[in-house]
């Protein structure tokens, strides 16, 4: 009775297995059907658990028909209840990864890549089973060999019929976050949890909230590598939303990194295209991490940026919105993330620590015993209001030197009393949160003093950086150019040391967190000093920053706009702080010119004049030079009346003061000729023109980018004479010497390749001129972008051709794009605009 019991049991264990092994085969079966590019581990148990499964029912009838002794039973018992253990274990790895019939497209794509980081255990897994087949395999090949023939004709079946496909290779992704992780990271575990129910079940955009020095940008930093743990072919992307010049370094930072096609060129529309690429659902997963979006009208816009023409869109119309991407938010405006994550739910707002976790912190951070008790721990973490920031700066200042926790209250108390106006209960920061912790403040002080006796130098280089963009500041805005490199090194490593800036990796550019910025400015504030670093700063930006802002200085500018922003705010009014603030701005407003931004241009270049005017005279040569790129403005806004008095001034001006054979005076002679073309004496200017030319071939060279202008102006004016065999020649060399000197794809040579095809638009030679607007068209694209006026202008014409060709779909095309990009750039309502619309409408009519 016994032993019937005890086959009946053992019958029923291996029937168990078998029906359970088979509903994990279904499970798999359907999971290979659901997600594509199925892991190759995945694929391989698909094919060998059924195998398994045979074997066990193979078992099963052998066992109910008694071919099986008592005591074999019993020593397979426990491979069988093992072998059931292991098929749970796979069952339970597939429910995690398995997506329901009704998952979204998001959230299948999440599950496949969640299957990527459940390979281990499946690998684990099948190496268990390859010992448990190997047990019965023996069993069986003792028990019954001809099982075991047919076994192995199965196998073979199976090899051929489906056969183990080739590991689909990994997708290579692309990892942006500059900033390392912490192992000693507290807390936060329900922010991370709530961050990733918010990111797979709302709109795929997560905000988090809260004052500056909280840790929201620490808890994304955190976050980014627990994602990309879990997720590791998903794109990892660090964004910078404070500033838009830094917004725009980022998202070329992706381009370069995804390699997409026009990555090298600055002045490409990246915003535009990154933010397309991310859209494409063919291009996979990612995560982007957008930090610091703390202004309101540059992520959304106010009502002057709206309606005033040449204005940019706000930032977010840059955020990518589809279901394959997340996007994490921090901001210190509860409300802006609201806004910028598009959706009904709120942002998730961090708050201080608790006490046990700002305690926490606190002795991670220290790392060894440094005498503090708990009473003192609690004590400085109240006094530092359980800010993560001012706890970390505390920690770092004693790690740096000898002295127990009591003697670091001892002296924050006498901060307390030696400096009241450390005790203010807020900073001015308008428009931005208003609850900065005080201690930030005393904390500062601490690390400051330290710094100021053991390294001079670095106390200096923070100094400059408080009264910089904090973002992004070049070595080079640093350093003096007389400092030794080896010394400037050292004062940065200080200060890292203690954790009062950070370094971009593989940049060699820092930053610097805003709290401690503001505690520096309110330092140097109380020692007065802080106007002395306000002009260093001003001075600095005014040492790099470019006049001649030619193409190949574009980056550069690029890199320094953010920071000339911040210095031309500074009310310094020595001479020597005009003069530095006349020449940045004459470097951006001859940027802004180059951009085809010229109403900013004007504006910005009416300041440097006076400036110039004021404290170096009307007739400076500096002075001169931004009045020659203001006579430029105001040529291209079509204020002829101005542009033609200021271009006789200077003429006459330059004559006069510097002589004949200057290049100010070439170049004013130059402009003069181009007034009296918009003025209708084309015949004036030609005759003005041939005689420069001669001129600056002989002082400047023919190979001169000055010459070359003048070539590209006269062969202009040779197309407004009718003189087309003059200006087809004088064209053609002009685009030759060009292209040698500059490239094939500079905007310059590009400005003569277009002059050219209107050369042979006056003669109806369509073919030639489109294929030269084409390439010309080709080239802007990659190197201005879609919007710059310059490329406008090109689509415009080519537009034109093709419909003086006849091409009707080909030319409304393009007069759509045309449209669109003046309307981006400029407003509905502009000329531009409204040109292209009449244009369009006349095509209608004519087709």
């Amino acid at each position: 009775m016994a032993e019937a019991i005890a086959v009946i049991s053992f019958v029923s264990a291996i029937y168990s297995l078998a029906d359970y092994g088979t509903k994990v085969v279904t499970r798999l079966n359907e999971f290979r059907k659901n997600v594509q590019e199925l892991p190759a581990n995945f694929v391989h148990i698909s094919v060998q658990l059924p195998l398994l499964v045979d074997i066990v029912c193979r078992l099963s009838d052998q066992a109910s028909r008694g071919e099986i002794a008592p005591d074999t039973e019993e020593r397979l018992k426990p491979v069988v209840e093992g072998l059931h253990n292991e098929i749970k274990k796979l069952d339970a790895v597939l429910q995690k990864v398995l997506p329901s019939a009704k998952a979204s497209t998001w959230e299948k794509g999440i599950k496949a890549v969640k299957s990527i980081g459940a390979q281990k255990d499946v690998d684990d897994f099948a190496a268990v089973i390859r010992d448990y087949v190997s047990n019965l395999t023996a069993f069986q090949t003792t028990h019954n060999s001809d099982l075991i023939r047919r076994l192995g004709t199965f196998l073979e079946e199976q090899r051929l019929d489906d056969p183990m496909p080739d590991p689909t290779p990994a997708r290579t992704s692309i990892w942006l976050n500059k900033y390392e992780g912490e192992a000693d990271f507290v807390g936060r575990e329900g922010t991370m949890i709530e961050i990733e129910q918010q990111l797979k079940e709302k709109n795929h955009r997560v905000a988090l909230a809260g004052i500056g020095g909280v840790g929201k940008s620490r808890i994304a930093i955190q976050y980014c590598y627990r994602f990309r743990q879990q997720y590791p072919e998903t794109h990892i992307l660090w964004v910078y939303g404070g500033s838009k010049s830094r917004f725009e370094t980022d998202y070329q930072r992706i381009a370069i990194a995804l390699d997409l096609p026009g990555r090298e060129d600055h002045e490409i529309n990246t915003l535009r295209m990154v933010c397309d690429w991310l859209s494409d659902r063919k291009n996979g997963l990612w995560l982007m991490i957008l930090d610091s979006a703390d202004d309101h009208d540059l992520w959304l816009g106010s009502t002057a940026r709206k309606s005033s023409p040449g204005k940019s869109l706000p930032l977010i119309d840059y955020l990518p919105r589809c279901d394959h991407g997340g996007i994490l938010i921090t901001t210190r405006d509860s409300q802006l993330g609201y806004r910028l994550t598009e959706s009904k739910q709120n942002s998730i707002q961090i708050m201080r620590f608790e006490p046990d976790e700002a305690r926490i912190l606190l002795v991670a951070k220290l790392s060894e015993d440094r005498g503090l008790s708990r009473e003192d721990a609690d004590e400085l973490t109240s006094a530092l209001e359980y800010l993560p920031l001012t706890i970390t700066q505390a920690a770092a200042y004693l790690r740096q030197i000898d002295i127990s926790a009591s003697e670091y209250l001892e002296l924050f108390r006498k901060g307390e009393a030696d400096i009241p106006n450390l005790l203010e209960s807020s900073i001015d920061d308008p428009g931005r949160d208003r609850e900065t912790s005080n201690s930030v403040f005393q904390t500062w002080k601490m690390s400051f003093d330290q710094i100021l006796q053991q390294s001079p130098a670095a106390a200096e280089i923070l100094s400059l950086m408080a009264v910089l963009d904090r973002q992004a500041i070049s070595q080079e805005l640093l350093r003096g150019p007389g400092d030794s490199f080896l010394e400037f090194k050292a004062a940065v490593s200080k200060l890292k040391a203690f954790s009062l800036i950070t370094e971009e990796k593989s940049s060699s550019k820092y930053s610097i967190h805003r709290l401690v910025q503001l505690s520096t400015q309110k330092w140097l504030e109380h020692f007065g000093t802080l106007p002395e670093w306000e002009e260093e700063a001003l001075a600095a930006v005014a040492r790099l920053f470019p006049t001649v802002v030619e193409y190949k200085v574009w980056p550069l500018v690029q890199d320094l706009k953010s920071h000339a922003q911040i210095v031309l705010r500074y009310s310094i009014t020595t001479r020597r702080c005009q003069l530095a603030r006349a020449n940045i701005l004459h470097g951006m407003g001859h940027y802004c010119l180059e951009q085809g931004q010229n109403t900013s241009a004007l504006d910005i270049l009416l300041q440097s004049r006076e400036l110039r005017v004021e404290n170096l005279g009307p007739e400076h040569e500096d002075t001169l030079m931004t009045l020659g790129l203001l006579s430029v403005a105001y040529s291209k806004l079509n204020n002829s009346r101005e542009a033609y008095e200021l271009q006789v001034q200077l003429w006459e001006t330059t004559h006069r003061v510097l002589g004949p054979s200057h290049v100010l005076t070439l170049k004013s002679m130059s402009r003069l000729a181009i007034a009296y073309n918009r003025r209708g004496e084309s015949k004036r200017a030609e005759e003005l023109q041939l005689q420069t030319l001669q001129a600056m071939e002989r002082e400047l060279g023919l190979e001169d980018k000055a010459t070359l202008i003048e070539m590209n102006n006269l062969a202009f004016t040779y197309n407004k004479l009718r003189k087309w065999e003059e200006a087809e020649e004088l064209g053609l060399k002009t685009l030759n010497i060009r292209t040698q000197v500059l490239g094939p794809t500079h905007p310059d040579t590009l400005t003569i390749m277009t002059n050219l095809a209107w050369t042979y638009r006056a003669q109806a030679r369509w073919e030639e001129a489109e294929q030269l607007e084409r390439k010309a068209l080709e080239q802007r694209l990659e190197s201005l972008g879609p919007d710059h006026p310059k490329t406008l202008l090109t689509m415009a014409t080519l537009a034109r051709i093709h419909a003086r060709r006849g091409w009707w779909s080909e030319a409304e095309r393009l007069y759509k794009q045309v449209l669109e990009g003046h309307r981006r750039l400029s407003g509905p309502d502009h000329k531009d605009a409204i040109r292209v619309e009449e244009e369009l409408a006349e095509l209608e009519l004519a087709r």
